[in-house]
């Protein structure tokens, strides 16, 4: 499914520097040394000022790499300028890096190292303002203040970004497992199951071709019924999983249409077909199934699988026992009970075993996702029963 993603840490960049700092750091650059040289701006020594103009402007490139490092070689160049030439630079680049800095340390540091740099931002600022003999100390407070605040507003908005951007990947990761786990449990019930039955009928067509061999059509058309079946549940299963999106060329609107139609396959309808199974396998099998539809195809496809699994079950750790299979519908709840008398060996069909596999937890989740309740164990007779009831609504019913 993927590594989780991980939130990137501002003030940790790595890779070359981003173009947008380049270029601003290049403008501010042209625009402070144009300054200086053409005359526009009268601040001397030029051996002091333009080295200090270029420095202070060219660092802005690394900003969002080294937040601090901009920060401290703004301020300290800044305050060189205050300490040995005419004064502090008050043109506009010397402006606009000093915002640069607050905005930069706010947005790309954590709470520590932003304060930090808030300090030096505001700390030479200061400074320059008492090597000048100045008295704008509330005006540097206020503009770099809050600018430094409208960095830390950015941050905490593109951090809610990137968290929720982590959660719909986490909640896309959870989905995708959730139905794994459900085709891992439609596959058991169609491979259990089947295989079940192809098995005790191979053991019953080689016993016939020994003695009798007519009396082996009948295990081998079971064989091949059995397998047809689970083909059938297969290929759905892979539709699914290959969730196509267009149309194969050449398909027709029906075959699209067909392709499109991912529902469970297997309902009420199916549940003869079910019940002969079982007894063509050998299980001595009596049945009560009254009317109980219509249901929605999720309810429809949990009845079947609990009647599937819980009668695989008897074969499988019972042997073949008298079994009653009984599907009734009253006020509103739908009850399946799958009753079986112990094998003359003793077995009960127990079952409990598979509580930690996908037999019975198959079943228990399938009827907790329908809001239904299950019931399992042995009888007095030394036997076992397993009874799910099903609120029996029209809704549609999710399996997890």
């Amino acid at each position: 499914m993927g590594r989780p993603m991980r939130l990137p840490r501002p003030g940790h960049h790595i890779g070359p520097v981003p173009v947008v700092d380049g270029v601003l750091a290049l403008a501010l650059c042209i625009f402070a040394a144009g300054g200086l040289l053409g005359g526009q701006v009268h601040e001397h020594p030029l051996a002091i000022t333009l080295p200090i103009a270029v420095a202070s402007t060219a660092v802005v490139a690394v900003r969002r790499r080294f937040p601090l490092v901009m920060a401290a070689v703004v301020s300290v160049l800044a305050v060189a300028q205050a300490l040995f030439a005419d004064h502090a630079s008050s043109t506009l680049w010397a402006l606009v890096v000093f915002l640069v800095a607050a905005y930069t340390t706010a947005a790309e540091c954590d709470e520590g190292p932003a304060l930090i740099g808030l300090g030096l931002v505001v700390g030479g600022q200061f400074l320059c303002e008492w090597l000048d003999k100045g008295s704008d100390y509330p005006f540097d407070a206020l503009v770099f203040g809050g600018v430094w605040l409208f960095g830390r507003g950015t941050r905490s908005w593109r951090n809610q970004a990137d968290h929720a951007e982590q959660h719909r990947h986490d909640l896309a990761r959870i989905a995708v497992a959730q139905e794994r786990a459900r085709i891992a449990r439609e596959l058991h019930d169609v491979v259990a199951h089947s295989l079940s039955v192809i098995a005790v009928q191979a053991d019953a067509a080689e016993a016939a071709l020994l003695k009798e061999p007519s009396r082996a059509v009948a295990p081998m058309h079971a064989i091949r019924d059995s397998a047809r079946d689970a083909l059938s549940d297969m290929r759905q299963l892979l539709h699914v999983l290959r969730a196509q999106e267009e149309p194969d060329p050449g398909e027709d609107g029906a075959e699209s249409r067909a392709r499109a139609d991912l529902t469970p396959a297997r309902g009420l309808d199916d549940l003869p077909q079910l019940i002969a199974t079982m007894r063509e396998a050998g299980l001595r099998l009596e049945t009560e199934v009254a009317a109980i539809g219509p249901l929605s195809q999720g309810t429809e496809l949990t009845v079947f699988r609990i009647a599937q699994e819980g009668l695989t079950n008897v074969r499988k750790h019972a042997g073949d026992v008298p079994t009653r299979l009984r599907i009734t519908r009253d006020a509103g709840e739908i009850t399946i009970e799958i009753d079986n008398e112990p094998s003359p060996d003793g077995r009960s069909g127990d079952h409990e075993e598979l509580s930690t596999g996908h037999g019975l937890l198959g079943v228990r989740e399938r009827v907790q996702a329908a809001g239904g309740s299950l019931r399992a164990g042995g009888t007095e007779s030394g036997g076992y029963r397993l009874s799910a009831s099903l609120p029996a609504t029209g809704q549609e019913v999710r399996l997890r």
